[in-house]
């Protein structure tokens, strides 16, 4: 009996060993406490216990079910316990999870009312610049607002595809994110906000990162004092509000943008887990004292960051330089 529970022992030993040799492909947060299942199954044997909001490295990426590591432990873990997915090889192992399908931009050339359910919406205007969603037909296509969508409709603007990063010339619009923002956003610091907003993007528009290059959104664009520009407005702080407050838009708008193209992201955080409104969840980037948008130009050319705030849009393109 004593042998056949020790080979037993072992041939678990071994197929850990065997499972924790695999590459990682992403890596996660637990959303919740759960334990390690052996099997891809609520009923199997549990291996260990993993704490809430832990870091895990995951092998295997399944609708239903991951295979993971926790330091030395490899096993099942449900997709849904799971959250803020990085890939460590976005050109092999792009994210599942992409609540869009951004392709292309699109040129206001007529004005047109975008709003949805819990946005109250903005007036876009003849020469502003939105990025697009699936294009449904020629001329026409859906635009990411908050967490939902809104279809331009044919006459309202011009179409434009993104140009495949492998095909780019000097100039050619690779990548990009829009997000959008009304002014009953920050409530009687709105201008504030926005002031925030302008002025975060006037020291992101323009940056080119060459290839193999390292970008900080915190040395770019901070540090957030009053000394630098910024102004008192609403944020997610304990104190609900701080210099710089609206800045983070700037910073998820780029974060979507990069998550376009197979760049690598190295440092990245939600500001809660229930995230912000201008996005869906767990697709906000936070920057501050203790968080910052950090990623890798993994692109065989220099990148060119553009950063526009348009009257309610703010827009980040991404350019071959």
């Amino acid at each position: 009996m004593r042998r056949a529970l020790a080979l037993c022992l072992i041939l678990a030993l071994c197929l850990s060993a065997a499972l924790c040799e695999q590459e990682a492909h992403w890596q996660a947060l637990t959303l919740t406490s759960f334990h390690l299942r052996r099997e891809p199954d609520e009923s199997a044997y549990r291996i260990i216990k993993l704490p809430k909001h832990g870091k895990v490295r995951v092998l295997e990426w399944g609708d239903e079910w991951c295979l993971i590591t926790y330091g030395i432990r490899t096993g099942y873990a449900k997709t849904e316990w799971l959250y803020c997915f990085q890939s460590l090889d976005p050109a092999e192992y792009p994210l599942r999870n992409m609540p869009w399908t951004v392709s292309g931009y699109v040129v206001f050339e007529r004005e047109a009312d975008i709003r949805t359910l819990d946005f109250e919406g903005i007036t876009a205007k003849p020469g502003q610049i939105a990025c697009a969603d699936t294009v449904t037909s020629p001329g026409t296509c859906v635009l990411p607002v908050w967490r939902d969508t809104w279809s331009l409709a044919e006459g309202e603007g011009s179409v434009h595809a993104f140009v495949p990063w492998e095909e780019a010339r000097s100039g050619d619009i690779i990548g990009g994110f829009t997000t959008y923002c009304g002014a009953s956003q920050g409530g009687n610091k709105a201008a504030d906000r926005m002031h925030n907003i302008v002025l975060g993007c006037e020291k992101l528009d323009g940056t080119v990162i060459a290839p193999g290059g390292r970008f900080s959104f915190n040395q770019v664009c901070g540090p957030y004092l009053k000394s630098r520009g910024y102004r008192i407005a609403p944020n997610y702080s304990s104190d609900h509000e701080g210099y710089g407050g609206g800045v983070c838009q700037v910073t998820t708008t780029l974060y979507n943008a990069v998550l376009t193209l197979p760049l690598l992201i190295e440092d990245w955080a939600v500001h809660r887990v229930k995230g912000v409104p201008y996005v869906p969840q767990y697709f906000d980037a936070a920057v501050g004292t203790y968080s910052d948008l950090v990623f890798v130009n993994t692109l065989p050319y220099d990148i060119r960051i553009t950063a526009q705030p348009q009257d309610g849009i703010v827009t980040v393109l991404i350019l071959r330089n």
